[in-house]
C-alpha cells in the first residue's frame, strides 16, 4: 500500500507508536520512502513500511487506527500547506 500526502499513519519508533502524516513520497532503490511529520512537530525523512527497521509505518496500525476513522490527527495537512507552516524536510 503506498500512502499519499496527507494521510494519517502510525510510526513506530523504537517500540513506541505515534501518530504522523505523510509530507513526502519517493522512490530510493526500488523502495517507496516517506517523509513524516509527527504530531509534536518533529520531522523525519525516508521512513519506508519495512518492519526490519527500527523506524517504520505500521501498517496494520495505520488500518485499524487511521484508516478507520478511531484516531485524527490533531494537525491539518491542508491548513499547514496554506499557511506555510510545513517544515523542510529534504535537502
Amino acid at each position: 500500500m503506498s500512502y499519499k500526502t496527507g494521510t494519517p499513519v502510525i510510526v513506530t519508533h523504537e517500540g513506541v507508536n505515534h501518530v504522523a502524516i505523510v509530507l513526502d513520497k519517493f522512490i530510493v532503490n526500488k523502495s517507496t520512502m516517506y517523509d513524516i511529520l509527527f504530531e509534536n512537530r518533529s520531522a523525519m525523512t525516508m521512513v519506508n513500511t519495512s518492519k526490519s527497521k527500527k523506524t517504520f509505518i505500521n501498517k496494520e496500525l495505520t488500518e485499524k487506527l487511521c484508516d478507520s476513522g478511531i484516531i485524527t490527527p490533531t494537525m491539518n495537512y491542508s491548513t499547514l500547506f496554506e499557511t506555510n507552516q510545513l517544515p523542510i524536510v529534504r535537502a
